[in-house]
This record gives structure tokens, sequence and C-alpha cells, in this order.
């Protein structure tokens, strides 16, 4: 049987928020929130895959997620636990005498299933959670419930990675944030075009600085107090070979201080030259104390 009207402008309705948020429970809480209360459901869940094999539940309806993690959700057990081991979706009119029914969260909350409908969450074929919604209120589910939840699931699914990639992409600028940041030499990361795109406070603190509003600006004019740093700059650019443990003296701010300076290329996994990082120091105490 095909969709109706209704099931179309609710999967389309689900779908135009879904995708804006990037938090999986977030995102999971929304879509059950959303076709609980279309299809007259009592209660909903979406499970997540776990490492183990276990389903966790994400986000529910009807029952507190709380009371739910608390039990524990295997593969080939309960009707979530079929769905899991065969993907396929599945629905059920009449759960108690159904081989495949498993009551023992009703027995645990006091909750009465009367019909499941449930089907699995799958990006490129890889099953990565299940979705499931108990008791419609109206009378039994039907086959466009099913087909549309299949859709849903896999819509979820999409949403679930791109998620967890953008969380892994957040997780990785933070580190890098945090070892940029802790980091005791001044760095200046230039483009392959001789713009600054990144500098960390060390950097500012060194040069004098008063803020980082530099991004953008032609090192060669940041550093144009530094001649010999700008030309290791273009030549290592050009070059794509470091320029390590190089020294120079400067004068900032009126005061002399002597600088320690390497130079190391940005190669793309192509070979293409990106850019180059500088690294440096002051280490006119160090210096000073050799002499």
């Amino acid at each position: 049987m095909k969709l109706g009207i209704f099931h179309f402008e609710l999967l389309y309705n689900v779908l135009q928020d879904m995708h804006f948020l990037y938090n999986e429970e977030e995102m999971a809480t929304l879509v059950l929130a959303r076709i609980v209360e279309a299809l007259n459901a009592e209660a909903g869940t979406v499970f997540r895959f776990e490492p183990d094999g276990s389903l966790y539940p994400l986000a529910s309806y009807g029952t507190p997620v709380d009371q739910l993690r608390k039990q524990t959700f295997k593969t080939g057990v309960g009707v979530v636990g079929w769905v899991s081991q065969y993907m396929q979706p599945v629905k059920v009119d009449k759960p108690e005498a159904d081989p495949r029914f498993y009551g023992s969260v009703d027995n645990t909350s006091g909750f009465k299933t009367r019909s499941i409908i449930a089907a699995p969450i799958i990006v490129r074929n890889q099953p990565i959670g299940i979705i499931e919604f108990l008791n419609r209120k109206d009378g039994p589910f039907v086959i466009q419930d099913l087909e549309l939840i299949s859709m849903i699931g896999r819509q979820v699914g999409i949403a679930m990675i791109n998620s967890r990639v953008i969380q892994e992409r957040d997780n990785l600028l933070a580190f890098e944030e945090a070892v940029v940041g802790s980091l005791t030499a001044g760095l200046l990361v230039v483009d392959s075009q001789g713009k600054i795109i990144k500098m960390n406070n060390r950097a500012v603190e060194i040069l004098s600085l008063k803020t980082q509003k530099t991004m953008g600006e032609k090192v060669g004019e940041l550093l144009s107090f530094c001649p010999p740093i700008v030309k290791a700059i273009e030549v290592t650019s050009s070059s794509k070979q470091p320029r390590t443990r190089q020294e120079t003296i400067v004068q900032i701010n009126g005061n002399e201080m002597v600088i320690g300076y390497s130079v190391i290329p940005v190669i793309g996994k192509a070979g293409e030259n990106l850019g180059v990082a500088l690294l440096f120091q002051d280490i006119t105490k160090n210096v000073t104390a050799k002499q």
C-alpha cells in the first residue's frame, strides 16, 4: 500500500526540522514526539546499537527513558530484538500471542503493550538502531504507518551519522585549540597565498599585538620588521622543505629581541602546498645567559 497524503505531510514535517539538530538525543526526541502525536500512539522509543551488540534507549516517549535504560535490550530478544536481528520492519497486532514479544518492560513499568510497529534505522545497508511505536489509541496500526516509520528510520540514520560527524569534528577542533593554546611557542599558520589563517595567544604576546585581528593579513606585512623570517616562510612555501632552529634579532616596540624559529611546510594529501606553520620563541634571555 502506498503512503497517503497524511503520511507524506507527516514525513515532510519531521524531515523539515530533524536535519537542523546535531545532537542524537534531541533529534530522536523530536522525531518521537512528532510521530507519536500524529499517529495517536501511546509510546515510542529510538534505540541505538552499541559496540557490544546491545540496544541502548536513546530517547523515549510515554515511558521515562531512564527507566528503559535500566532494562537490557539484546539482539534476538523481543520484538525489537527480532528487528535488530533480521533488519526487517514488523507490525504486531496481538503481542501476547506473538512468540517474539518479550514482556519484561511491561512487567516492570506497568505499561500494557497492545500493538507494536518497529523498523530498523539503516545507513548504507548498515544497521545503527531501531525505531518503535506502541499502542495506536484509535485502532490498530496500519501498513502505511509501518512504511512511514521505515522511511523515517532511514532519514533518522542519516541524521544520526551527520550528528556524529559534526560531534567528532567539534571534538577534534576543541582538542586542536587546546593543544595550540597550551603551546609555549608562538604559532602562525600561513596559507599558500601568504595570508595568516591561525595565530595562538603566545604569538600575540611575543609580537606585542593588541589582538588576533590580523587574520587574513599578509604575513609579510605583519612581520615586516623581520625580513629573515618572512624570507624563510617564502622559501619553505615554495620548496616544501622545513627550516628549523633558526635565529634572528628583531626590534619590537623599541626592544631588541632574539627570536628562535622554525618554519614547517603544510602539505596536502595530493602533495599540494597548503601553506606553512611558523613556530617561534623569545630566546633573548637564553642567549644572554650563554654570553
